[in-house]
């Protein structure tokens, strides 16, 4: 089984994401290692979602946090990327690849992020744009970002469902697609509904035919 384009699952924080993710074989799996975040993760938790994983990268999502809290929280996973909102972190971590996030609800001015990205662009594996709040936007928000996947490695992660995101992945630049994993209904019973149908239109199909 594979993909059409790169994925990026972020804030996993239970075992039914991890396992259908990895099953899906999604590239990177992203887990909230900020204590001070809903999402968090701690580094018990990490280990019972990642022990038994193979074939998938895990990232490290630090939002707004500072150095010294990356610092004091990093080694306690295991982790292959760092992702930050903070272009200033960037620099100080480049022992792990990285990857600068935008949250589209706090964007404001884009010629000011076509700045950060172009400073930035050396240092990191690619930008993620997405919505912290699940928001919808219109098509020349849309159209803005895609523009810059034109010059930068892009990965959206908003307007993204599965009618769409084969257009997306077919007739745009982006580097991939992010999806957001979710809480689960009760410990081991989760609705994919929306998730699943989107991994499943990326899906290629590999059957051979005698």
């Amino acid at each position: 089984m594979a993909l059409k384009t790169f994925v990026k699952i972020s804030e996993v924080n239970n075992l039914s994401d991890a396992r259908y993710c990895a099953g899906m074989t999604v590239n990177l799996m992203g887990f909230d290692l900020y204590k001070d975040n809903p999402a968090y993760v701690s580094p018990e938790n990490f280990m019972e979602l990642t022990g038994w994983l193979s074939g998938v990268d895990f990232v490290g999502e630090y939002g707004n946090a500072s150095e010294d809290a990356i610092k004091a929280s990093i080694k306690d996973y295991e982790i292959h990327y760092l992702q930050t909102d903070n272009p200033a972190i960037i620099p100080l971590f480049p022992e792990f690849k990285r990857i600068l996030r935008f949250d589209m609800d706090k964007v404001s001015n884009a010629e000011e992020v076509k700045s950060i990205m172009h400073k930035a662009a050396d240092d990191v594996q690619f930008f993620l744009f997405e919505s912290g709040n699940g928001n919808h936007y219109k098509e020349n928000v849309v159209n803005q970002v895609l523009d810059l996947a034109k010059d930068y490695p892009v990965v959206l992660g908003f307007n993204i469902d599965d009618k769409n995101v084969m257009e997306l992945v077919e007739k745009t630049s982006i580097k991939g697609i992010s999806l957001k994993g979710g809480e689960e209904i009760r410990p081991g019973y989760k609705d994919f509904d929306e998730l699943a149908d989107i991994l499943e239109t990326l899906e290629i199909d590999d059957t051979v035919e005698g």
